[in-house]
């Protein structure tokens, strides 16, 4: 009986520093992992050509600079034709995820890729880079609030996306 008491105090003892340690966290560092997870699935969603998935991972008032307006609307009507059967492809990978203090704000960076087919029916490939602005909102979703990228210039000695 006295090992069993015995057991019993080191393992609460055991899951109450677990706990502590899980809720001491540096909210920057929960919140950048976060924001890498939800650019990677952003990114899974474009490429298996799941347009609800995508937009899921939209906020309501999202600026994108490749969108005419605001909003999930807007981003649908731009992002159109990467979610057509034989459409353009477009994939990226962050690199890097920075958040603020709070850890309800920040942005990832990283490299893009798109194909697309000339007059003759043959592979285009651009690449360049993006920053994309995250913010978890009320329900807890990480959501994309703004985006923006760069195209590298023609001939720009540029490496293909890794994953």
């Amino acid at each position: 009986m006295q090992n069993f008491k015995l057991l019993i105090g080191l393992a609460a003892a055991v899951l109450t520093a677990t706990s502590a340690t899980a809720q001491t966290k540096n909210p920057r560092q929960l919140a950048e992992t976060a924001m890498m997870k939800a650019d990677r699935d952003f990114n899974q969603a474009a490429a298996d050509r799941d347009m609800d998935r995508f937009l899921s991972l939209v906020s309501d008032t999202a600026v994108f600079d490749s969108a005419e307006g605001r909003g999930r609307e807007a981003v649908k009507k731009a992002w159109a034709p990467f979610f057509e059967p034989n459409g353009p492809t477009i994939s990226w990978a962050p690199s890097k995820a920075e958040s603020l203090v709070a850890g309800d704000v920040g942005y990832t960076v990283g490299a893009w890729e798109r194909h697309t087919k000339d007059a003759r029916g043959g592979d285009v490939v651009r690449r360049g880079q993006y920053l994309t602005v995250w913010r978890k909102e009320k329900d807890g979703a990480w959501r994309a609030t703004y985006d923006t990228g760069s195209t590298s210039p023609e001939g720009a000695r540029v490496r293909p996306l890794t994953r």
